[in-house]
């Protein structure tokens, strides 16, 4: 488990990830993936030392509107998120202290009743501050804040990698690693600012990550995966922009399957996951390969 712990910190802070259309600026992604965090024993503390990792992903959604019902757009977002994560062994307010910053490459197509395309950078993910905190043998907690910046964005397009506002993403996780189990939780609360381009607000969101992952031997870990995310706050709409009119909140929730390895220094994950239900977002199913190694201290 002590393999495993490694591994989930050098990717505990690859929260910028492709994502799915929802209840936000039309033609904007949110800026962390549902699920981005599932798998990941989010909570335990860092060894000293850098990290480098990194995040693939393929995600084949269909748009469903205010009542579940798809709408005929298809939606098909490959990416890669770089990663990296550092732990200089500080103790702050009585835990361990780590920071990290994550950029991601993210290509988006529409099809169906749509049409659209673009790529390029999404928003970069700096998490200056992470501490967690041991409150048993075993047993962890953490607090820490993402602050992600614009990423790149066209008021003409229909589809964007990048959103043209900042957002604040402050989180909580717990993690239970003890008889070969990786039982955690990740809370995140994401408010986002305007598009001054636009005057478009995109409204706050929850998403809770799940996880219960069970060693089985030769340092194979498996177990199933679940996310939750929905919108708390309409979005708002001061100009004259997409008609003047705002989607309904989005709701989505998922589950899925997780596979963590270790191949020499290099720690492998894989993951499914798929769209139980989606309101005024896109619902479908999401395969990720997560890579992660040691840089050294």
């Amino acid at each position: 488990m002590r393999k495993l712990t490694k591994f989930a910190a050098s990717i505990a802070a690859s929260l910028v990830l492709a994502s799915t259309a929802s209840a936000r600026e039309p033609g904007v992604l949110p800026p962390m993936a549902p699920g981005a965090t599932m798998g990941v024993p989010i909570a335990a503390p860092l060894p000293e030392g850098l990290f480098f990792s990194s995040r693939t992903g393929y995600t084949q959604l269909e748009y469903h509107d205010a009542n579940g019902n798809p709408v005929g757009v298809d939606i098909t977002i490959p990416d890669t998120a770089v990663v990296l994560n550092y732990a200089p062994g500080l103790q702050l307010f009585g835990g361990q202290y780590r920071a990290s910053a994550a950029l991601p490459f993210i290509g988006v197509e529409l099809g169906g009743l749509a049409s659209g395309s673009a790529q390029g950078f999404g928003s970069l993910d700096i998490r200056p501050i992470d501490i967690s905190w041991t409150t048993a043998p075993g047993i962890f907690v953490n607090a820490g804040v993402s602050i992600l910046a614009p990423g790149e964005w066209d008021a003409t397009a229909a589809a964007n990698p990048g959103q043209n506002f900042w957002s604040l993403a402050p989180s909580v996780g717990f993690s239970y690693l003890r008889d070969g189990w990786n039982a955690s939780a990740h809370l995140i609360y994401t408010t986002n600012q305007r598009n001054d381009a636009n005057g478009y607000k995109s409204g706050d969101e929850v998403n809770l990550n799940l996880t219960a992952m069970k060693d089985i031997g030769n340092g194979l870990s498996v177990g199933p995966v679940a996310y939750w995310r929905k919108q708390v706050t309409a979005d708002s709409n001061n100009g004259t922009s997409y008609g003047g009119g705002t989607p309904a909140k989005s709701e989505a929730y998922g589950v899925g399957i997780s596979a963590t390895k270790q191949v020499g220094k290099v720690f492998v994950n894989a993951m499914y996951s798929k769209d139980m239900k989606a309101i005024e977002s896109g619902g479908g199913q999401r395969f990720w390969l997560n890579l992660s190694m040691p840089l050294g201290k």
